[in-house]
């Protein structure tokens, strides 16, 4: 109890330093700002790895994947990569920000003794791959190539967060059916984080603006097309189930309902109270999702 208290106190000290600095820097230096956010919010956190995680990638086949670096062809990243079991139907697990494909512990062992081969990969920056810096584009896009390039189209995707957000877009602009697409905890409006980070650090508005049109630039389109709510493309998966948890507090319950709405062909799983990272793990959640993949 003692140690999360200091956990906390530091944290609490960091993010007012953070805007102490933001509030100030972001109108007198606003290029070199972006720059300093630009590291901060596409740099993931190295999380060590613990007995469950260590237990769980014991049991699997571990290859790479090359692949380059976001928006920088010159420079190639090799990713960490898993296969676990030898079942004719594929299920590609992807994992969220700041997370890794062990984090899936609970899961891959159930998805296994139902008979499925369950394939994932570490994104850039993440687990034990190579690289730095990521974010949702670059997890689509890499998805793509994994699934041309290397594994074949699988039978299902399952995304945790920003996995599953991305998976979603990956299934809207290119042309790859699965059978089956299981979204947990998945944002629908990408701005809204960004919004959200840009609130919380005292970060002003004109610099919010440089901010948005450089992504743009970098990413070759606008951060308003990464909106599950106002796309109007199928998402190509023959059934569609989406794990929520209303009461979280990374994922708007609202931005949820408006998706939904527009998608009645959406199967909704709604369970309160576990959170938003501790969803992958529940008991109820990985039994309504077995359920589906049959």
């Amino acid at each position: 109890m003692e140690r999360k208290k200091k956990e906390n106190a530091k944290e609490a000290a960091k993010l007012k330093w953070m805007r102490r600095f933001f509030s100030v820097a972001g109108n007198i230096a606003p290029n070199t700002t972006i720059r300093i956010l630009v590291k901060l919010l596409y740099t993931p956190t190295k999380r060590s790895l613990k007995p469950v995680h260590i237990e769980c990638l014991e049991k699997a086949e571990t290859f790479k994947f090359e692949v380059d670096e976001f928006r920088n062809p010159k420079r190639k990243l090799k990713l960490t990569c898993y296969s676990w079991g030898k079942g004719d139907k594929t299920v590609l697990l992807v994992h969220g920000w700041d997370a890794r494909a062990a984090d899936f512990y609970k899961m891959i062992p159930v998805l296994v003794e139902q008979g499925y081969k369950v394939i994932a990969f570490d994104g850039p920056g993440h687990g034990t791959s190579e690289g730095d810096r990521s974010n949702l584009v670059d997890f689509k896009e890499i998805m793509y190539e994994f699934i041309k390039n290397k594994i074949g189209v699988p039978y299902a995707i399952i995304g945790h967060s920003m996995g599953g957000g991305a998976a979603t877009y990956l299934l809207m602009d290119y042309d790859i059916q699965i059978k089956r697409l299981v979204t947990i905890a998945i944002p629908t409006i990408s701005k809204k984080f960004f919004d959200g980070m840009f609130a919380m650090m005292k970060i002003p508005v004109r610099t919010q603006r440089v901010f948005y049109k450089s992504m743009a630039e970098e990413f070759g389109e606008p951060i308003e097309k990464y909106n599950l709510i106002t796309r109007k493309e199928p998402i190509k998966a023959e059934q569609i189930l989406m794990v929520y948890d209303e009461e979280e507090d990374v994922v708007p319950y609202k931005d949820i309902k408006d998706f939904l709405s527009t998608h009645p062909e959406i199967k909704p799983f709604n369970i309160k109270g576990v959170g938003h990272y501790r969803i992958i793990k529940n008991k109820q959640v990985i039994d309504e999702v077995v359920r589906f993949l049959k």
